[in-house]
């Protein structure tokens, strides 16, 4: 009854999975267990017998015997009897429920802890998706911007070849000119 109070009895979690985990992987608690095992076994042994008894019990009750003593003794064999059957088995009982009890409590904090990992995988991968977010509008920005320079130094090209082209132009235009000052100065002398 003192460990299933204890195994029912709300501690906090933490100190509940340092009691559990102590529990499971201590070789002492292994050992005592194996111990409660043997005992249950023996207490089962001693259930049967008390079932025998009681049987056997009823069947010589069942024999009329006009003696009072007789029927006091066999009276108070068979309380001892029903005494026996109800101590063994509700002991049976309570170690059915402790073990399954306490089996449940070791699902429910294995579960408990593997929810906490998933809120911490959860939280780090929602925490990664935002930092990869932001590099990604980052990253969209510098396009954008790379983009607008990439424009600007066509435009500054198309008028870098705009430029080339009028300064061709006037080199021929200077250089027909030229020429032509050169035919003129010809014919004059």
């Amino acid at each position: 009854m003192f460990v299933f109070g204890v195994i029912v009895l709300p501690l906090p979690s933490r100190w509940r999975r340092a009691m559990f985990k102590f529990a499971s992987s201590s070789p002492l608690v292994a050992k005592a267990l194996n111990t409660l095992r043997i005992i249950f076994g023996f207490i089962f042994v001693l259930f049967i017998d008390a079932i025998n008894r009681l049987q056997r019990i009823t069947e010589n009750e069942e024999e009329s015997h006009h003696d009072h003593n007789y029927e006091v003794s066999i009276k108070a064999t068979k309380f001892y009897a029903q005494r026996n059957l109800y101590l063994t088995g509700f002991t049976l009982f309570l170690s059915l429920i402790l073990e399954r009890t306490s089996s449940l409590v070791i699902a429910m904090l294995k579960r408990e802890e593997e929810l906490e990992d998933a809120k911490q995988e959860h939280a780090s991968s929602t925490q990664d998706q935002d930092r990869l977010n932001t590099m990604e509008t980052s990253y969209k920005n510098k396009i954008t911007a790379l983009k607008v320079e990439v424009e600007e130094l066509r435009k500054q090209e198309k008028d870098m070849e705009n430029l080339k082209k009028q300064i061709m132009q006037q080199t021929e235009e200077y250089n027909r000119l030229v020429d032509r000052y050169e035919a003129l100065k010809q014919k004059q002398a």
